[in-house]
């Protein structure tokens, strides 16, 4: 599909110990309606229906670039979503979303118009080249750290998914995913801000404590933190944000993700593994320059939490009005 015009721009704000009734102040008469905590989590297998891409905005415009990783092993359909309005005179804030298809999945017109309403951000979804969801086996190498001093996780019952190839994708990312998505548009080089989801939360925290660089607002949801034997954790420990840009980073899990144990879970209660997220998100909001802080999803579980969070991040960075969910 191809660009029409580039389009308004945001303006950026993590609001310091906001919950999400706090943010429903921010702009009145504009929602983004979340899911219920009940609703069932989607079937990976099958294929997505027609999105918003297929079916057209009248608020956005849409393009698509396909490319392969370096050794040709996964193929990627990065989908650019560009704001119709006018950009501000900074250019617009562009937000990255790991995994694109699930993100873009859980977005329909109603939320486009609602961020139109505000300051809409230009949308980087980081998708796979499948018409499903997920791609599960380029995902889990995609997002997940390797360490030299310990062989990586195996799922005994999925050993043909393979991790530890984050830094490579990181390399891609920087190297030519955002130079091809940004060409050509307005864009405000100090407002780049990147979500992510379980492995995709993983992702975000390893970029931030390894390449704190790349971008400069940081949502990570549900993150796997016990990958590699809590190695994430270790990398915050020798985090440092650079003194010369303001950064913020916003850790969200839901209260009820225990109900769906899988492999690579943290283990502990929900209120530990909370209290660890609440932790890690204080320990970095005391470094210079860097705000941080920690959001309970009320009712979600592990898959409901990928839209919540995604909603949220996406009002926040817009300043459309949230409500709760049904």
């Amino acid at each position: 599909m191809t660009q029409h015009h580039p389009c308004d721009g945001t303006r950026r704000r993590l609001l310091k110990g906001a919950t999400t009734t706090a943010l429903m102040s921010l702009m009145p008469g504009t929602f983004l309606s979340f899911p219920a905590a009940a609703r069932p989590g989607p079937d990976f297998n099958q294929p997505l229906p027609p999105g918003i891409v297929e079916e057209g905005s009248n608020v956005y415009d849409f393009r698509v670039h396909r490319l392969a990783s370096t050794d040709g092993q996964r193929h990627y359909r990065i989908t650019v979503a560009i704001p119709k309005k006018t950009p501000p005179e900074a250019g617009y804030t562009p937000i990255y979303l790991l995994d694109g298809n699930a993100a873009l999945a859980t977005l329909d017109e109603q939320h486009l118009k609602a961020m139109d309403t505000a300051t809409p951000p230009v949308l980087v979804a980081l998708g796979y080249d499948t018409d499903a969801r997920f791609d599960v086996e380029a995902r889990q190498w995609d997002y997940t750290p390797k360490r030299t001093d310990q062989p990586p996780i195996v799922n005994d019952r999925h050993p043909e998914r393979r991790g530890g190839g984050a830094d490579d994708f990181i390399k891609l990312l920087d190297d030519t995913i955002m130079a091809e998505a940004e060409r050509d548009l307005p864009i405000n080089t100090s407002r780049r801000a990147i979500w992510g989801h379980s492995f995709g939360g993983l992702f975000v925290l390893h970029t931030l404590f390894t390449r704190p660089s790349l971008f400069d607002h940081w949502y990570a949801a549900s993150p796997s933190l016990s990958w590699n034997g809590y190695q994430v954790v270790a990398e915050a420990g020798r985090f440092q944000w650079p003194s010369d840009q303001p950064g913020s980073a916003l850790l969200m899990r839901g209260d009820a993700e225990l109900q769906n144990r899988g492999p690579y879970s943290n283990g502990g209660s929900d209120k530990e593994i909370n209290d660890q997220l609440r932790g890690l998100a204080q320990q970095m909001d005391r470094l210079s320059g860097f705000e941080a802080r920690f959001e309970v999803l009320e009712g979600m579980g592990h898959g409901a939490a990928l839209a919540r969070s995604l909603k949220l991040t996406l009002s926040d960075i817009s300043g459309a009005t949230l409500t709760s969910p049904a």
